[in-house]
């Protein structure tokens, strides 16, 4: 026989034997999820590798961040069938990345993964996988966060670091079951500026971002070079920073649900805004301002029962002092709906006091 055949008949027992190996462990219930290599089958020891062209991190750097992986989780098309290929989640077969939590099954996704699904499975680090309902998740309009709850204990959960800290180059890295890919944070407060109206932010929404020079996956969990989550992915350059998710977390904790004050208004902040002294305008606080679809104060809402009116600069709210470190959206998550608060408002150069009661 031709060496040639010798090594092709090798080759082929060698694949038969992975395949056998990997739907063995199918029908044991595992989660396997195969990937196509150069024309030949093979059956990933990661959540799904797609190819994708991503920078990865350097080994050193990965190494600080391999806990974190742990924390990872992957969503599919759920797989119902009996048989040991129906066990089998293809790279086309994900929908979405996620981060676990809690070791008892709390997992945060972006909204948008979920959408026009009625069951899906949650693949884990450790191949593991659970159902998923998606009409159970918990969506956050404020955050475009969804957390859902599966029924699971002792999983392998994110650590969260502090997020406040970062400060522009410093490096992180988005964790996700395809590659650890190194990034930069370029800022750490405002979201990117494209046209004159991403300049509006709403008090209904945390516009707050840390924005990157380089994305994984959308809903990977964003870390710092000690392995400690700072916040989540988003897949576009942006970041949801970890301390909104705790806080979330800690109102599921609390009650099951997210609730949070509505006020009603329209803001830019100043600190954001070029050549804000220039206009005529203060430096600091929130401008209360509508543009394009967007109206100053909306109707019957807190801030117009309040008297808010165009034009005004909130500048405290209470004691505390509205400027680019924490956002008027951000400082009014501090109190609950049916809180009484005092807002002091710069209007046409005169400081006055607005008591606005929170709906």
């Amino acid at each position: 026989m031709k060496p040639e055949n010798i090594i092709r008949i090798k080759k082929t027992v060698f694949m038969i034997g992975v395949v056998a190996m990997a739907l063995a462990a199918g029908a044991a219930g595992a989660a396997l999820v195969a990937n196509a290599v150069i024309g030949s089958l093979s059956f990933s020891s990661s959540l799904g590798a797609a190819p994708v062209a991503v920078q990865r991190a350097a080994k050193s750097d990965t190494t600080k961040v391999g806990l974190a992986e742990k924390g990872t989780v992957a969503l599919y098309k759920n797989r119902t069938g009996a048989t040991p290929l129906d066990k089998i989640f293809l790279p086309a077969d994900r929908v979405g990345v996620g981060v676990v939590l809690t070791s008892d099954g709390w997992i945060v996704v972006p909204s948008a993964d979920l959408l026009g699904h009625n069951e899906l499975a949650a693949v884990f680090a450790d191949k593991t996988s659970l159902s998923l309902d998606p009409s159970k998740a918990v969506r956050d309009d404020a955050t475009g966060l969804s957390f859902v709850k599966i029924a699971a204990r002792d999983l392998s959960v994110a650590s969260f670091g502090d997020d406040t800290v970062l400060q522009s180059t410093d490096p992180v890295f988005s964790v996700g079951p395809d590659a650890v890919v190194s990034a930069a944070v370029l800022a750490q407060r405002s979201l990117p500026i494209q046209v004159k109206i991403d300049y509006v932010e709403s008090t209904q929404q945390l516009g707050r971002r840390i924005t990157i020079d380089r994305s994984g996956s959308a809903g990977a969990a964003v870390v710092n070079g000690s392995g400690d989550m700072v916040g989540l992915d988003m897949g576009d350059g942006t970041v949801v920073p970890a301390s909104f998710i705790t806080e979330v977390l800690r109102e599921l904790f609390k009650s099951g649900k997210i609730v949070r004050p509505n006020v009603g208004a329209h803001f830019v902040s100043l600190d954001n805004l070029p050549d804000a002294r220039d206009a005529g305008l203060a430096v600091s606080g929130a401008l209360v301002t509508g543009g394009g679809k967007y109206r100053a104060t909306e109707k019957g809402s807190a801030a117009e029962t309040a008297g808010l009116k165009e034009g005004d600069v909130i500048t405290f709210v209470e004691h505390d002092r509205i400027n680019n470190e924490v956002t008027l959206a951000e400082r009014l998550q501090d109190y609950a709906p049916g809180a009484q608060i005092q807002l002091t408002v710069v209007r046409a150069g005169k400081e006055i006091k607005l008591p606005l009661t929170l709906k």
